[in-house]
């Protein structure tokens, strides 16, 4: 049997911090700093393994910066669907990330 092709993807997630206040059962830790997971999924014939970073918005702030984008395959663009401001905003995280990538 031939051997599948691997690829790593980096995911980074944005949106303003605290979308989710609330939201989610007390089981869930908050983020602080940074945090990740990986997640390996199959495609048609190849493997690829997600490396997803989340940082709870801080970002924006400097406290990661550019190190949190470096090596970034993409992004996923999360918003409260409660708060018009947090989708308002999507647009300057997707302007960030173009411009740090």
């Amino acid at each position: 049997m031939p051997s599948r092709r691997r690829t790593l993807l980096k995911v980074i997630i944005l949106g303003d911090s605290g979308y989710v206040n609330k939201k989610f059962s007390n089981q869930y830790k908050a983020t602080i700093g940074a945090d990740f997971l990986t997640k390996e999924v199959q495609f048609e014939d190849r493997l690829f393994t997600l490396q997803i970073w989340d940082t709870a918005g801080q970002e924006r702030f400097q406290s990661l910066g550019v190190a949190f984008y470096r090596g970034a395959d993409c992004c996923v663009l999360v918003y409260d669907v409660n708060s018009a401001k947090s989708f308002e905003d999507l647009n300057n995280w997707r302007e960030e990330f173009l411009i740090q990538v």
